[in-house]
């Protein structure tokens, strides 16, 4: 079963730290580009280790690493084992217990509610659009750009197929690269 953690997307330093905004010591004055995004998310961290990693408006590859350990340790004690790839995906897998697909799904759920994936999430919105662009905006464009959808197709028309449906195949390779990188940035 393949998940994606991947929302929508600071430039990424040869250190591999991603640049972002800054927080005062209580971690809740955050500015800048993804300044409202990452206070959201500190909010809605579950564990204080998210929290810690979010507060300086920071998210370094090793701190994405150490964030889904709890995610993994919860998975595994319930028989599912997940593989991140490198680009923000992830796919699950039952062990030698034989958890069905539907169930890893559940189970998948469950533990985000208990640890909480909010640095994932973060890390790779802001790897993906580090400017913070309005992302059915911008997804629009590339359906455009790439002719999947007619001239004139807009952001409006993204929102309402977002919540309806799309006027191309879930299969399309070429939409869901724009649903999933719609500024085609390398990382």
């Amino acid at each position: 079963m393949v998940l994606a953690i991947t929302l929508s997307g600071c430039g990424s330093g040869a250190n591999g730290r991603m640049s972002v905004s800054k927080a005062d010591a209580s971690g809740t004055d955050f500015t800048g580009t993804w300044g409202e995004e990452f206070r959201a998310g500190w909010n809605e961290a579950v564990t204080d280790l998210q929290r810690q990693i979010l507060a300086d408006g920071v998210v370094t590859d090793q701190e994405l690493i150490a964030s889904r350990e709890p995610l993994i340790e919860c998975l595994a004690a319930r028989g599912v084992s997940i593989t991140f790839n490198e680009r923000g995906g992830s796919t699950t897998r039952s062990d030698e217990r034989g958890v069905k697909p539907e169930e890893q799904a559940e189970i998948f759920g469950s533990c985000d509610e208990e640890v909480g994936v909010e640095v994932d999430l973060l890390y790779w919105q802001v790897k993906r659009n580090p400017e913070n662009l309005d992302e059915p905006t911008i997804v629009a464009k590339c359906l455009v750009d790439k002719g999947i959808v007619a001239p004139g197709y807009s952001a409006q028309d993204y929102e309402r197929d977002f919540e309806g449906e799309f006027p191309f195949p879930a299969t399309d390779m070429v939409a869901g690269e724009c649903l999933s990188n719609p500024l085609g940035v390398e990382y």
